[in-house]
């Protein structure tokens, strides 16, 4: 494969991952905090304290995939900058 077809391979891997990683961040993340706030708001507004253990449901489940699509973000823009880094040396 020459250098230019593996340069824009990578560039196009690259942006796959960061179009995964928005989406996993924005979906995930979203989710998790839309419920993280519900289960904030019941937990203040009713008497029964033992459902403020329920916050940390949504930190878990939204949070994780969140923090794995950042991963897959911060790995996908160093895939497409990398080979631009290297032309202009």
């Amino acid at each position: 494969m020459s250098e230019a077809q593996s340069g824009s391979l990578q560039r196009f891997f690259g942006a796959a991952l960061i179009a995964i990683g928005v989406l996993m961040m924005l979906l995930c993340g979203g989710c998790g905090a839309l419920f993280f706030i519900g289960f904030l708001i019941s937990g203040v507004t009713s008497s029964n304290h033992e459902d403020i253990s329920m916050v940390i449901i949504p930190l878990v489940v939204g949070g994780i995939p969140a923090v794995v699509g950042l991963g897959l973000f911060v790995v996908g823009r160093s895939l497409r900058t990398d080979r631009s880094n290297r032309s202009d040396a």
